[in-house]
């Protein structure tokens, strides 16, 4: 479910008779009819019967859904569920690796009526019938941060979930190790009614059209959710002697990350939360009371770094200082103007850049 920055590399074909599949597309397309016989269907483009559009009709690829190609490395695909219709998303991983014990745990009936488990629900496990892979089912979600926080309520409702999904991992001795704004996720049911597109989430259908949806705090409460557990641990032995080793490409700011000093990975956690609630703030004018939370976590000694639940007190000890006018005032983004106006004058906007989240 992970979605990098994305570019249609469909556009790369030059011929007719080359493979309109890229990298990983050709494992779904192996495994389309056993996923339809365990209940899911993919989108046409993964048929394993599938004749391009535009081979038929002649015209630009760019004007048919079966023309826009998945990322390189595909690890997880939308689907819908035949029994009911329901969009959901397929994930691919080793049936012997780490990340799928984790998650099974994260889902199992205990730890799932946790009111505090933020982890995205499994809501079936298939084992891929002559190969070491297994696919886990989950509700389809888009990244929490877009589109934009109408107001303070929205951005406080999303920290205090995510604040909370932490300390249940925590005090499961799970360490997530890869909190970033990609793996952070929401329930877009009722925020995007209309739906969106898995490869171009800034669009309802996949095409350059005016993309609507409806503020968090008007539909609300929204269901946030941490996905991705490919870097997570599992310590048993508890948070106190836990420790690793390593360096991460995209965390180049925490300072205690090196390939031969063992650190603490749950203190990693916190830091990474922190970063990702620091670039939210820096991106809205109008959340800079809440940037001392973040600022906390990101203390260079990770000793100093609060427990989620410390964070998550003094996050709602700020917000409970806001009167409800001003947690419910809308707010813009910094150089957020043209989308204010676009979405003002006729219900949406349009997206300039639709293949990036």
């Amino acid at each position: 479910m992970t979605r990098p920055v994305h570019s249609d590399s469909s556009s790369m074909l030059t011929s007719p008779d080359e493979s309109p599949y890229f990298g990983d597309e050709k494992w779904w397309v192996e495994n389309y009819d056993f996923i339809l016989l365990s209940g899911y269907q993919l989108r046409p483009r993964y048929n394993s019967k599938w004749v391009p559009s535009w081979t038929i009709q002649r015209n630009d690829k760019q004007e048919y859904e079966d023309g826009i190609a998945s990322y390189i490395s595909t690890p997880a695909l939308d689907a819908i569920r035949l029994n009911d219709g329901a969009k959901v998303v397929l994930k691919r991983m080793p049936t012997e690796g780490q990340e799928l014990k984790i998650a099974l745990l994260l889902s199992s009936p205990g730890l799932r009526s946790d009111p505090r488990n933020r982890t995205i629900p499994i809501t079936e496990v298939i084992p891929v019938v002559g190969s070491s892979w297994t696919l886990l089912v989950m509700p389809y979600c888009r990244r929490f941060d877009d589109p934009p926080f109408h107001c303070r309520a929205e951005f406080i409702e999303a920290m205090q979930q995510y604040l909370e999904g932490l300390q249940f991992m925590h005090d499961h001795n799970i360490s997530h190790f890869d909190i970033a704004c990609q793996n952070l996720m929401m329930d877009e049911t009722r925020v995007v009614p209309a739906g969106s597109h898995f490869v171009r989430p800034r669009t309802h259908s996949g095409f350059l059209r005016f993309f609507r949806w409806k503020n968090r705090c008007a539909v609300g409460p929204i269901d946030h959710y941490y996905i991705d557990f490919g870097l997570s641990m599992h310590f048993p032995g508890g948070q106190d002697t836990a420790s690793t080793v390593g360096t991460l490409r995209t965390f180049p700011t925490i300072p205690e990350l090196s390939q031969t000093t063992p650190y603490n990975p749950f203190k990693v956690d916190i830091y990474q939360l922190g970063l990702v609630m620091q670039r939210i703030i820096e991106s809205y004018p109008a959340l800079q009371d809440f940037r001392q939370v973040a600022a906390t976590m990101m203390h260079q000694d990770p000793c100093n770094r609060p427990v989620p639940a410390a964070s998550l007190a003094q996050l709602n000890n700020i917000a409970a200082q806001m009167s409800p006018r001003i947690l419910k005032s809308a707010m813009r983004k910094k150089n957020g103007l043209v989308d204010c106006l676009t979405r003002s004058l006729f219900g949406g906007y349009f997206p300039s850049t639709p293949f990036t989240v």
